[in-house]
Formats: structure tokens, C-alpha cells, sequence
């Protein structure tokens, strides 16, 4: 491959799209040996019909927030009942609870979406050895007193 210098106010156009190639590569370069922390949270019940998914590394668009973490809340049965998740994050020793979100779109396996939830906005990316808990439940409407056949976990992020 022959590469043909151009000068560019006084500066080799060569050298310039190496640097900005060397840059590049460096500020993708720890992306590509990160860990990615999702889990998924499923309700307990015969078909486990409710879910929520942290993801770790997503768009961050679909939850709102500029950060790459959110919660994926997911109706996956025609049953009547809604999913509602909780969530909280622990750093530096302190929990702060997050709040709840609630699914209400119907089963996802017929053209429902899922809920997208980006509680983690106030506290930016979830880093390296935060704690993140998320509890999910069968529920019959936001408000429903009695949530059925819940499911919690708490898992450690192992490089945010």
C-alpha cells in the first residue's frame, strides 16, 4: 500500500490521521476488555413471568440518562399481572434506594415494549465494586399492596 503525503497547513495530513488514529484506538481500547455486569431478576412463579435486566454497557438513551447503565422491566406473560422492579445502589459503604418502576405494556412476546428505566442518573455510571440490587414482583397494578412472587439480587460490579 503506497500512502501519499499531503501537507496541510504545514503539517503532513499522514501524521495527523495517525495521531488521530492512535487516539482513537486508545480511548477504545479499554472498552474492549470491560466487563459487562448485566443480570437478569425473574419473578419466581411457575413461568417466571416477570423480569428486569440491569444493563451494564447499554445506549443509555432507551433509560433517558447519559450514562451506559439502566433497568429493563419485562411483562413476558398474558396473566393480568404487571411487573413492577425496585432498585438501589450501593457505593462507598452507603445504600441509596433508587425507586421503583412499574411495566404495565402486557407480554412483550406480542408486540408490547419493555420499560426502560434509568434509575442510576443521579449517581452517573455505576462503577467498580458499587453494589447493584434490583427486586422485581408480580403486581396488579402500581399500587398493588400485596406484590407476589418477588425475587431480589444484589450483585457487585466488577469494573462499572
Amino acid at each position: 500500500m503506497q500512502f501519499t503525503r499531503l501537507k496541510f497547513r504545514g503539517r503532513s495530513v499522514l501524521a495527523i490521521a495517525g495521531a488521530v488514529f492512535g487516539l482513537s484506538t486508545l480511548a477504545v481500547a479499554p472498552a474492549a476488555h470491560a466487563t459487562s455486569d448485566t443480570f437478569l431478576v425473574e419473578t419466581d412463579d411457575a413461568n417466571a413471568c416477570g423480569g428486569a435486566w440491569f444493563i451494564d454497557y447499554g445506549a443509555g438513551a432507551p433509560g433517558g440518562g447519559s450514562n451506559d447503565d439502566y433497568i429493563e422491566i419485562d411483562d413476558y406473560c398474558r396473566d393480568g399481572h404487571g411487573v413492577k422492579a425496585w432498585a438501589w445502589l450501593t457505593r462507598n459503604g452507603t445504600t441509596h434506594y433508587l425507586g421503583s418502576a412499574y411495566d404495565s405494556n402486557g407480554d412483550i412476546r406480542h408486540n408490547n415494549p419493555p420499560k426502560i428505566w434509568d434509575p442510576f442518573q443521579s449517581y452517573g455510571n455505576v462503577v467498580a465494586h458499587d453494589l447493584v440490587g434490583v427486586k422485581v414482583c408480580l403486581v396488579d397494578g402500581n399500587d398493588d399492596p400485596t406484590p407476589s412472587h418477588c425475587v431480589s439480587v444484589t450483585n457487585e460490579s466488577a469494573d462499572g
